[in-house]
Order: structure tokens, then sequence, then C-alpha cells
């Protein structure tokens, strides 16, 4: 009867982040989403408030000093 021999090759532990550390990195990670989604929705708002100002002065340019207004309020929006 012969004998034979296997070598069951084990993978290293994985490390993962655990703990402090763990936490610390991910409220980073979602800071920084956060903060980009935020601006998004910012950048949006603004094109969209332009847009609204825009549309009005041209539905009341029979109204000059009135149009006029809504073009500056468009043009100091967009400042921010």
């Amino acid at each position: 009867m012969s004998m034979q021999f296997a070598k069951v090759l084990v993978p290293p532990p994985v490390s993962f982040p655990r703990g402090a550390d763990w936490v610390a990195e991910l409220t980073v990670a979602l800071s920084r989403v956060a903060r980009s989604v935020w601006s998004q929705i910012e950048v949006a708002g603004h094109a969209r408030a332009d847009s609204e100002l825009q549309r009005l002065a041209v539905r009341y340019a029979h109204q000059p000093e009135l149009a006029r207004m809504l073009r500056e309020a468009m043009h100091g929006g967009s400042q921010h």
C-alpha cells in the first residue's frame, strides 16, 4: 500500500480595517460623497433658478423694469 501526501496551501488571512480605524475611514469617505452630492444639487438648483428667471424675464418683456430686475437677479445668482 502506498501513501500519498498532499500539501494544502492556505491563503494568508486578509486584513480588513477594523474598529475605530475603519469607522474613521468610512466617515471620511461618506463625508466626501456627501459634499460631492450636495455640490451637484447646488449646481442643478442654480441652473434651474437661472432658467426660471430667464423664462420670467422673457414672459414679462412688456414690463422692462421687471424684466431687467429678473435678468439682474439671474446674473447675481450665478456669481455665488
